[in-house]
């Protein structure tokens, strides 16, 4: 039952407009300002234009990951779906986990999308130059760290989504959550002594990834990662487990 419920699942999150909208958005402008920042801007070697992609990306995850989590989870709430499955027979951890599940594909298919196009852009208009270490280290096991933080930090917004039942409360806690929760990492990193504390949340690895690919912070970043999203199940289902379905 399982399976044909996240069948369903992935199949109602990939046909939404919302899915196709913020997903248009969150590949078609860190890819804008990339190009913009090559033909007008400093950037002087692929390598770096290719990190400018994957900071121009959470700049903008920071805004819309937050809208579609909004829509995602709250909005089946208002729509009645959650319900729905309850009462054809469905258990609530499988509907919550079908649905996280769904979350964290899409938010794993906008940044390598996102981070394939801003790297044919960057090693396409700079060349392929200015990388210290090995191609497969800096560039393809970046992007893979990269997108599980991405998808990490973004579930915040899936348990924040869990906890408040209007869609536009929801929106609007996402995006405040998403900003605060950069900027008190980037105040913390003004500090010597929080960096090995920032370093311990997704926040903070979306920064550190983009200048650290040591194998203690790769370790780090993906551990931390999995933990984030371990919690995040956790408490969303415990909260979905008492919550009064209307």
């Amino acid at each position: 039952m399982m399976g044909n419920l996240l069948k369903w699942e992935m199949k109602q999150t990939f046909t939404s407009r919302s899915f196709w909208i913020i997903g248009a958005s969150l590949v078609a402008l860190p890819a804008l300002l990339l190009f913009l920042a090559l033909r007008f801007g400093g950037i002087s070697t692929g390598y770096d234009a290719y990190l400018e992609g994957l900071s121009n990306y959470n700049a903008f995850v920071i805004f819309l990951i937050g809208v579609f989590a909004g829509i995602h989870v709250t909005g089946a709430f208002e729509g009645r779906k959650i319900q729905s499955a309850v009462m054809a027979g469905n258990s609530r951890f499988s509907i919550l986990m079908a649905k996280f599940m769904s979350f964290m594909s899409a938010v794993a298919i906008y940044s390598l999308v996102s981070i394939l196009i801003c790297s044919v852009i960057a090693f396409g208009m700079a060349g392929i130059n200015g990388i210290e270490g090995s191609f497969v280290r800096e560039i393809v096991a970046r992007a893979f760290v990269y997108t599980v933080v991405e998808i990490a930090y973004s579930a915040t917004c899936f348990l924040a989504s869990m906890l408040v039942k209007h869609q536009g409360g929801a929106i609007g806690l996402n995006t405040g959550l998403m900003l605060v929760s950069n900027l008190a990492a980037q105040i913390l990193l003004g500090f010597d002594w929080a960096e090995k504390f920032v370093r311990l949340f997704p926040v903070g690895q979306s920064m550190f990834v983009l200048t650290d690919m040591s194998n203690k912070n790769i370790t780090l970043a993906l551990a931390s990662s999995l933990v984030a999203l371990a919690a995040v199940a956790a408490l969303s289902y415990l909260k979905f487990r008492r919550q009064e379905l209307k």
